[in-house]
């Protein structure tokens, strides 16, 4: 049985936001969260958890950021489980380490996916997945981030859009100099840039409709 420390938490209060560093596990004593993604009218509600249910195991086996907001909808009750706690716990087999890593490796693709899959341009998809991968893997490098190893065929499975034009969104990028291609790699110049961009590309697009 793997030890933690309780913490309570009021409704509406909220445990982690998207995008925040991970340090613990969370299992549900008592109460109810709500994990969702993005806020106000863009929120999107992943699930309602309750007693017995537990949370946050991503972050810490593979030291992403969270991927999805934590909010407790009810006065609740967690056992948190420290990521050196939990760390030791699976060391001790390393069958189950290799495995917990691959599982999460594999839902971590899956979320970014179905994420991506929801933004209907297909020029915004191109441009959120660079940002998204700059972010979660980029290494700082001279003359921006670098994101290796990058391959076109990665791009194509995980946005679902034909590799010619994935390479044309890319080049684009490239033209206006916002990004630099290198073998197996892409350097993005500031992922600021890359988010000003992104909404351009959007407020065109909703320009155009009018």
């Amino acid at each position: 049985m793997v030890e933690g420390m309780e913490k309570k938490l009021n409704m509406g209060e909220a445990l982690f936001n998207e995008g925040d560093r991970g340090d613990a596990m969370y299992l549900i004593r008592e109460g109810k969260i709500k994990i969702s993604k993005g806020k106000g009218a863009d929120e999107k509600v992943l699930a309602i958890l309750k007693e017995g249910d537990f949370f946050g195991e991503m972050a810490i086996i593979d030291g992403s950021p969270r991927s999805a907001s934590a909010v407790a909808v009810a006065v609740t009750s967690l056992l948190v489980i420290d990521k050196e706690t939990f760390k030791a716990k699976i060391r001790e087999n390393p069958l189950i380490e290799y495995i917990l890593e691959t599982l999460t490796k594999r839902l971590r693709n899956t979320d970014e996916q179905i994420r991506l899959l929801t933004i209907k341009s297909e020029e915004r998809r191109v441009v959120a997945y660079i940002i998204t991968k700059a972010k979660e893997t980029g290494k700082s490098v001279e003359g921006g981030i670098e994101i290796s190893p990058f391959t076109f065929e990665n791009m194509v499975h995980i946005t679902g859009i034909d590799e010619a034009k994935v390479k044309d969104y890319v080049g684009k990028l490239a033209q206006i100099g916002l990004v630099a291609l290198k073998e197996n790699s892409i350097i993005i110049k500031g992922i600021g840039d890359l988010d000003d961009y992104l909404r351009y590309i959007a407020l065109k697009e909703k320009f155009e409709k009018l």
